[in-house]
């Protein structure tokens, strides 16, 4: 691709396309088979289309937390930079509303996120560099397009193949446009850098691409050890600031002890590790140019299997994980989900005929919602675009089709924050 042609894709990628969504009855037009994300940001559902008895995934986002502007700015990203690049997941045009959620659909990864697939003790050295190596291509791509994503976490990362030769980023609400001025409010502290968590909350700061790459470096971190180095990057943490006494220190006067979890790596990715985790972003790179100097030789040190005590000292294992992803959590959504008749253990046609129920029982029609004054910009009616509801053609793939009849809300518990964390 010549530069006059790239210059053309980044002025294009940043002219957000906003359409008349369609409003569909989510429970006529399709069996949801499982749940299989779940937070504050909404859920992301596998269903299968009635029509044509094709699965696919979809990711619905609640109106009361997420403006009409924020939805297609989501959406034309993850539609723009998708189909483009091998590392970012694919999402489909196709995009609606129902009473209570915005929603679009995107391809579905059968073995989830990197969150759980990381053990206790990562995923190996192998597994780490080929991880590294995709999610740096695809935020190279990112960066080249001036965007940057902002929320780089193992939540985010989504597994193809259980060698881990396949993964894709995903998750664009809290992408934008490289040097704007964005604000801070809920980030999620373990992989914040420290320049934002020093931002006071609902002040603004610049977004840059050396975000993505501490993140990158805090999510490495995590697939070589099973830990997170710190609960956040801030001065009131001891294990930061440790960190921040070993990484300040050039080690010739006098010696200068390492963090511990830093001991279960070898020397040549320490090196890379204090360079993508400078606290300072003036020296902090802006890309990850020159990861690829760094995948030859060891990550790990010699005795990683024998050091279980190091990462049990720190006790820091349990925070890498985010909303419902502890077992405890796990077990009262498990809980929850009971309540409304949905199981893990029974067969899919049984499983969906107790989703259907529940989901009718809590449908809303259209009249119903007039009475109500809309949230500020949530119903703000978009500029031009075409109506576009949701149907499948020849190869499972997501063609457009006009929907009839009442909206359906699946409304839910959510939080109200629309920031990162997701």
């Amino acid at each position: 691709m010549g530069s006059s042609s790239k210059y053309k894709l980044r002025e294009n990628i940043h002219k957000i396309r906003e359409i008349e969504l369609e409003k569909i009855n989510l429970a006529e037009e399709f069996d949801i088979l499982q749940i299989v994300g779940e937070g504050w940001f909404g859920k992301i559902l596998l269903v299968e289309h009635r029509v044509t008895d094709t699965e696919m995934v979809l990711k619905a986002l609640p109106k009361p937390y997420v403006s009409i502007k924020d939805f297609f700015r989501e959406f034309h990203y993850a539609l723009q930079l998708g189909p483009h690049h091998k590392n970012i997941i694919t999402t489909y045009d196709v995009s609606f509303e129902t009473a209570g959620f915005y929603v679009f659909s995107q391809e579905y990864a059968p073995l989830g996120d990197l969150t759980s697939n990381v053990s206790e003790t990562g995923i190996g050295e192998l597994h780490s560099k080929k991880v590294a190596k995709q999610l740096a291509a695809a935020l190279e791509y990112i960066h080249l397009h001036d965007l940057v994503h902002r929320d780089i976490k193992l939540d985010n990362i989504l597994v193809f193949k259980s060698d881990f030769s396949r993964i894709k980023l995903c998750d664009f609400g809290e992408t934008r446009k490289a040097h704007t001025l964005v604000l801070r409010r809920n980030e999620w502290l373990p992989y914040a850098p420290p320049e934002v968590l020093a931002t006071s909350t609902e002040e603004h700061y610049k977004c840059e691409t050396c975000h993505d790459v501490w993140q990158f470096g805090i999510v490495m971190f995590v697939c070589l050890t099973g830990c997170l180095p710190w609960q956040k990057a801030a001065y009131d943490d001891p294990r930061y600031s440790r960190y921040l006494y070993w990484h300040g220190s050039a080690g010739v006067l006098q010696t200068v002890r390492r963090p511990k979890l830093f001991k279960l790596l070898s020397s040549k990715a320490q090196r890379w590790f204090r360079k993508y985790l400078e606290p300072n972003p003036q020296k902090r790179p802006p890309n990850l140019a020159e990861l690829p100097k760094y995948m030859e030789g060891r990550w790990l040190s010699k005795g990683f299997s024998d050091r279980e005590e190091e990462r049990e000292d720190e006790s820091l294992c349990p925070s890498m994980y985010s909303f419902h992803s502890s077992a405890e959590e796990k077990n009262q959504l498990l809980s929850t989900l009971a309540a409304y008749g949905i199981e893990t253990t029974v067969d899919r046609r049984s499983k969906k005929d107790r989703i259907r129920a529940w989901i009718q029982n809590s449908s809303i029609v259209e009249e119903t919602e007039e009475d109500d004054e809309p949230p500020a910009g949530a119903r703000a009616a978009p500029a031009g675009g075409t109506n576009r509801g949701v149907g499948m053609g020849p190869g499972g793939k997501p063609v457009r089709r006009r929907h009839h009849g009442k909206i359906a809300s699946d409304t839910s518990e959510t939080e109200s924050s629309t920031t990162t964390g997701r």
